[in-house]
């Protein structure tokens, strides 16, 4: 029982003290501020939010335009979420960019999300689309 009222302990502390800062785009990983720069121009950056939870850091940087981009605690993207806008393509797995303009040559990508064995993404035309790792696509989402 003592040890269940201790783990129960630490979980809350933990639960309590993490959360997220607003931070500069200077104090996010080198990494997060060069695919920023590359792609969105750092300029554009209206407010950059660092999710800390003790076991892991993960930044969220949002831009003038509405753009959200997650990145993991190394400065690796995990999400691009254009909202209504189409995303840059310069970072798009090559077989994914050439699918999408070979199969629906009047939508762009609005929306990029990088998973362990997938991605998913979402188009300008209300498609969802499945890929696997390594870019192939593998189906139409529901």
């Amino acid at each position: 029982m003592k040890k269940i009222f201790s783990l129960l302990f630490i979980t809350m502390s933990v639960m309590i003290f993490a959360q997220d800062q607003v931070i500069r785009f200077n104090q996010l990983p080198q990494a997060s501020q060069n695919f920023i720069t590359s792609y969105f121009g750092a300029k554009h950056v209206s407010a950059v939010i660092m999710d800390d939870d003790y076991f892991s850091k993960d930044y969220e940087v949002i831009l003038n335009n509405g753009t959200k981009i997650e990145f993991d605690g190394d400065g690796a993207w995990k999400e691009i979420d254009g909202k209504r806008n189409a995303i840059p393509m310069g970072f798009v797995p090559k077989s994914i960019s050439n699918y999408v303009k070979k199969s629906f040559p009047n939508a762009k990508i609005k929306k990029i999300e990088k998973k362990r064995f997938k991605y998913e993404v979402e188009l300008t035309n209300g498609l969802d689309l499945e890929f696997n790792s390594k870019g192939q696509f593998t189906r139409i989402d529901d």
